[in-house]
Order: structure tokens, then sequence, then C-alpha cells
């Protein structure tokens, strides 16, 4: 388990009840991925003027016993939730087996008397409930409703959650990931440079992104791309050769933080043509270094981008689209400014992590207020 203290600007707490330092225990996964990530950011840096003090549990991790020692994991959230007078659970929440892990772990919150505030990431919740049995969708039903809070990432899964899940309106809270960027922006050679920062599949969009790039509008202007991930990485390197893309695209594979860095700082055009997404991190980090966005309307994602304005939109799974619109941006160096700066800009206005911290907290403190007002 690890444990953090920062400094956060959160509205003044009455004299009485509530706690002048609230104690918030947040579920996080033991692994590389957008949720550990985010939190992972949280811990860096700090600016305000209220202490808060924040308790990170590792909630699961990647490895194929896992399931095998929850039970242990279960016992131990126990202890931390009765040893440390937490007063408010963090849980997030994607499908599958983390679903089941948390509604074991909201259910020992209930058992405690904690509030639990669920912060739901994953892009397929529609299908994985649409498709969960009956028993099943009744418990994911019950745990939302139970719960004091319900962020999501846009208004799409506000709407999502609101129609299918009941919950009412005054519990959801949009609240927009964020991500860390550069204060002053590193400056750039000229020239077009595609990124694409994910898992490399076709849940990416990775398929239409080489056809696209080998489309005869691409192949006939100056660019390079660069395709950073895990995944199915030396399957779609060979495909890039078949398409004689070899000389142009490069696959580095898995990069870490200061390799994403420099790869934000070297490239000029951030896309993301997603099949499915929520809100995707690494389109608010190129927004952040000020690459200029192209990306498909899925999720949260039309929340954001603008078409024309802040980056642009181009359908799903449509490679002839998707290559018209990275020819707009490669061959207009003006267009590509354009929407860029204006991506920079509405990233430090919304989707910066130092501004994240603060609203976070203030959701805490909502939920630990009105608790305190029932008793």
């Amino acid at each position: 388990m690890r444990r953090i203290e920062f400094m956060v600007p959160v509205p003044p707490v009455p004299l009485g009840a509530p706690p002048a330092v609230p104690r918030v225990l947040i579920l996080v996964p033991d692994q590389q991925g957008g949720i550990a990530r985010l939190f992972e950011q949280m811990q860096n840096g700090t600016q305000g003027l209220v202490r808060a003090d924040l308790m990170f549990f590792p909630s699961h991790d990647g490895q194929a016993r896992a399931m095998l020692r929850f039970p242990q994991k279960l016992l131990a959230f126990w202890r931390v939730l009765k040893a440390n007078r937490i007063d408010a659970c963090h849980i997030n929440l994607s499908t599958g087996g983390s679903t089941i892990r948390k509604l074991c772990y909201a259910f020992m919150c209930r058992a405690a008397r904690v509030p639990y505030v669920i912060h739901l990431h994953g892009g397929r919740y529609p299908t994985f409930l649409e498709r969960a049995p009956t028993v099943l969708k009744r418990l994911i039903r019950s745990f939302f409703l139970k719960a004091d809070r319900v962020i999501v990432l846009g208004s799409v899964w506000r709407e999502f959650v609101a129609r299918e899940l009941a919950v009412p309106p005054g519990r959801i809270v949009v609240l927009p990931n964020a991500v860390a960027g550069p204060r002053t922006l590193p400056a750039r050679r000229d020239g077009a440079r595609l990124l694409l920062l994910g898992r490399i599949g076709p849940d990416k969009g990775v398929p239409e992104l080489l056809e696209a790039l080998a489309s005869p509008a691409m192949q006939a202007l100056d660019w390079t791309a660069t395709i950073a991930g895990d995944g199915e990485v030396e399957t779609y390197r060979q495909r890039a050769a078949e398409l004689g893309l070899a000389s142009r695209v490069t696959f580095p594979g898995w990069v870490d933080g200061g390799e994403v860095a420099a790869l934000l700082e070297d490239s000029s055009i951030i896309v993301l043509p997603s099949h499915v997404e929520n809100l995707p991190l690494s389109m608010l980090e190129g927004m952040g270094y000020g690459l200029c966005p192209v990306v498909t309307p899925v999720g949260a994602v039309e929340d954001v981008i603008r078409d024309g304005v802040n980056g642009l939109l181009v359908p799903v799974g449509d490679a002839k689209a998707l290559a018209e619109g990275l020819a707009r941006v490669c061959s207009d160096e003006v267009l590509r400014h354009r929407l860029a700066g204006q991506a920079r800009t509405d990233f430090l206005a919304h989707y910066d992590i130092r501004d994240y911290r603060a609203r976070l907290e203030a959701v805490y403190l909502d939920v630990i207020h009105e608790r305190s007002g029932r008793r």
C-alpha cells in the first residue's frame, strides 16, 4: 500500500462534524495502464493551501494467480478501513474482472460504513453491462445506486449512467481525465510527424491508420509516423512493410514516461483513430504538448475535440476519411499550427493535472460533508 500527502485548494470546511483533514482510500491497479498513470501523475507536484491525506491501495495486479490472492487483498483492505479512520473510498472501475472485484470492495465499504465514490473508466462498459447475466446486472445497478457519487469522464457517460443504471443526476459528477504537460512548449523542427500512443491493435484503429498512410494522398506528402505501445507490434510492423511504409513508420514498442515525453516533444500530430475509448489520456497528452489531434468521435472525445477548431474528427473505421484528414494537416502547416494552438489552450484551461487534483478533492469533501449532515 502506498500513501501520499499533498496540498490542494478545497472549499473551507465548516466547524463541526466533518474531519478537517479528510482521509481518502483510493483503489488503484498495481500495473501499467491509464488509471495507474493518472493517479501516479497526481502524486507529482502540488499547489494549494489545504492538506489532504490520500492513501493508495493496490486493488489487483496483472499476474496469472491474482485471483487466488484476491481474498488476501480483501482482508488487507478491511484492515486498512478499520485501522486508518478512512472517511471515503475512491473505487476506480472498468469492465470484466474489475467490476467483480470492486463489488466486493464496495460491500466491505458499506459494512464499515465508509462512503464510496465510483470512478467509471471502461470504454466498453455499455457492451459489458448489456451482455452481463441478469444477476450480475442487478448487483451492478445496486453497486452504482449505493455509491455516494459516480464520477464519469464526459456527457455521453453521464447519460449512460443515468439511463441504464438509474443513478440520480445529482450524484453524477462529470470530471474529465487530466494529464501532466510542459509549462512551456519545446522548440520543434518543422514537418509533419505523426504519433500514436496506445496498445497496438484493431481497437486503436491501427489497421486503417496504416491503410491511410499508404494511400496515394499521403504517399505524395512529406511525413513520418511513430506507432508506440505494446500489443501486436510485430504483426503491424510486418503489415507496414507490406504496404511499403517501413522507411517512414517506426514501432518502438512499449515506451515509459521519459520516452513518451521525448516522442511528444518531437511530434506535431497526435493521431488516435480508436474504435472504443472512454476519454484517452494519450490524446490529452498530445494536446498538452501542443500537437494537432486527428481522432475519432468515440466515448467522451467529442466533449473535448471540436472539429476544425482544436483538431479534426474522422469517422470510426474509415481509412479513406482518415487519409483525407491526415493529408489536410500534413500539407497545410497553417491549419496544423492553428488547431494545435487551440488544443494547447484548451488543455491548459480544462485538462491540466494540477487543476484536476483540486476538483477531485472537492468531490470527496462534498461526500463527507453530506454524510456528516445525515448523522
